[in-house]
């Protein structure tokens, strides 16, 4: 009686063992799968990110172009801005008077908010006025003490300045750009801020 009563515990047992090893092979098994899926969804939201398209192509009007990835999110930006930018239309300063430009290029500003603003850049036919996106709408942030900007994009980096060539700060008449070849050297203007106008 006693060997059917062992035998029957050592079945047991062996079921026992046998089981928790199956068990914990699962939940080897699972954390593996787990990592592996993190693993694999990292890598496809890089992939998203690196499928982006090129800001700076050219755009006819019924083309549509993917934004450059910005690494800054508006909402995360914590520097609050120390000038007063104004949404509408920044042009090429040189275009003033009676010189009239090949090509130049203008800078339109929208949804300006305390510590972020979007802005699109556009290339101007000077014979025919039509203008053609170069730089999609994206998002430059304040940075350091307020006074100047930046876009942190995949592709680009343009540092945004405003100089006070109008005597207007902290209103922002005038503004540079730098990272941006058509851009670079340039000054572009604002003069329908109200109580700002010049010509």
């Amino acid at each position: 009686m006693k060997s059917k009563f062992l035998k029957k515990k050592s079945i047991l047992v062996i079921l026992s063992l046998f089981f928790a090893n199956i068990l914990i092979g699962c939940s080897i098994d699972k954390s593996t799968i787990d990592y592996s899926n993190k693993e694999n969804s990292s890598i496809s939201q890089d992939q998203k990110k690196e499928t982006s398209k090129d800001s700076s192509k050219e755009v006819n009007s019924t083309e549509k172009l993917g934004k450059d990835e910005n690494n800054i999110a508006p909402e995360k930006a914590k520097v609050s801005g120390k000038v007063k930018l104004y949404e509408g239309t920044y042009f090429d300063d040189r275009r003033f008077g009676d010189n009239i430009l090949e090509s130049s290029c203008e800078v339109v500003i929208s949804n300006v908010r305390d510590n972020s603003f979007d802005f699109t850049i556009y290339q101007v036919d000077g014979k025919t006025e039509n203008k053609k996106v170069i730089f999609l709408t994206n998002t430059a942030v304040f940075i350091g003490d307020g006074t100047k900007a930046a876009f942190y994009g995949k592709n680009y980096t343009l540092n945004f300045t405003f100089p006070n060539n109008h005597r207007a700060y902290p209103v922002v008449t005038d503004m540079q750009i730098s990272g941006f070849a058509p851009l670079e050297g340039k000054t572009y203007v604002n003069n329908g801020i109200p109580g700002h106008e010049f010509s």
